[in-house]
């Protein structure tokens, strides 16, 4: 069985409803016929997928001081994250990139 957490607070500006429908929540049984079963060596290259997927490598770039403004000013928290999918969707389109030749 699983732990399924809700959280809400009233700064989420949830009617009185939405809390009481929330708070039944909280005793009903998880229906778990809908997922598939995998066995244990699926679910390890499953494992070392995400782990291969996430391994990031420290990388230092040197930008004009009015392009790291910009980003934190438009983009704000997150902005080297969405930098980073930028760069690796730019390797899908060699065109974006001879541009910049």
């Amino acid at each position: 069985m699983g732990i399924v957490r809700t959280t809400a607070t009233e700064n989420d500006q949830l009617s009185e409803e939405s809390f009481a429908r929330l708070a039944a929540l909280k005793d009903r049984p998880i229906d778990y016929s809908d997922i598939p079963k995998y066995t244990r060596e699926e679910l390890q290259a499953m494992r070392l997928m995400a782990v291969e997927m996430r391994k990031r490598q420290m990388f230092s770039l040197r930008l004009q001081h009015s392009t790291i403004s910009w980003w934190k000013e438009n983009v704000g928290e997150g902005y080297t994250g969405i930098m980073a999918r930028l760069l690796d969707k730019a390797t899908k389109h060699p065109e974006w990139i001879k541009e910049c030749l």
